[in-house]
């Protein structure tokens, strides 16, 4: 385990560095922190990789800021990078779960010449975030934290998908801080992103999206304007399922790593 100051704002940013050979980054994004990770059985599943797991700032182990400003998609870039240059690593592939993977978008465009490959678990938007409607700061963190942040997210999906994630990554995402939930929201707001960056976006990417979510097609829309891209739909599961199925993920993402990190 590490902790290392971004010193761009002083917040802490907890990692687990674990494993030897190439590295990937894993970021959960707003839900959960990195220990879903090993929950779900990803870092047992990569074997012969260097596993750097992150927990998002307002998440897990990592500060919690209390502005806006410290949520927004430029802190969640300078945050990964800082813990690559803590733990030494040139180079990655990075793997990104819901919002992660905007992160992983966000990072590459900024430094394409630290990914090597990204893979998404989740589904694509085709908007820029600072594109959609507005929010009142006070009254959606005051609705946020009432509704139990992400907790509501979650019950949502397990009605809509008729799924539900397994004990411990249930628990350890509704753990996190209703308040973090919303300023989280609030930041990424103000991102110009992403589908103005998909374009210029040049890593390989892999896009795991289970067939029960982006009921609209937003992700495959989004995919078209990849240079480089692979998208599977899973069968049978939708948001959550796509996530702690690692029995589903993993026989795609494994071939698509090797490939670029060996």
């Amino acid at each position: 385990m590490a902790t290392v100051t971004n010193a761009s704002d002083g917040v802490r940013i907890h990692y687990d560095d674990e494993g030897r050979g190439p590295a990937i980054v894993f970021h959960t994004g707003a839900g959960g922190d990195s220990r879903i990770w090993q929950a779900a059985g990803y870092t047992t599943g990569l074997q012969g990789f260097r596993h750097i797991l992150i927990d998002q700032r307002g998440r897990g182990r990592s500060d919690r800021p209390t502005t806006v400003e410290s949520h927004q998609m430029e802190c969640f870039v300078s945050d990964v990078r800082v813990v690559l240059d803590d733990a030494a690593v040139e180079s990655c592939a990075f793997w990104g779960y819901s919002s992660g993977i905007l992160t992983g978008i966000a990072f590459g465009t900024a430094y394409p010449d630290r990914l090597r490959g990204l893979v998404g678990t989740g589904a694509l938007p085709f908007c820029n975030l600072a594109e959609l409607p507005p929010l009142d700061p006070e009254a959606w963190i005051r609705e946020d934290v009432a509704q139990g942040g992400v907790g509501h997210e979650v019950d949502s999906l397990m009605i809509s998908e008729h799924d539900r994630f397994p004990e411990a990554i249930d628990r350890n995402v509704r753990e996190g801080d209703p308040v973090m939930h919303a300023l989280d929201r609030l930041g990424r707001r103000r991102w110009r992103g992403p589908l103005d960056l998909y374009r210029r976006f040049r890593p390989p990417v892999l896009i795991l999206t289970g067939e029960k979510e982006d009921q609209e097609e937003e992700t495959k829309r989004s995919a078209a304007l990849l240079p480089n891209v692979k998208l599977v739909r899973l069968a049978g599961v939708g948001h959550l399922g796509a996530f702690y199925r690692s029995d589903l993920t993993l026989p795609h993402a494994l071939p698509f790593l090797e490939e670029r990190l060996r």
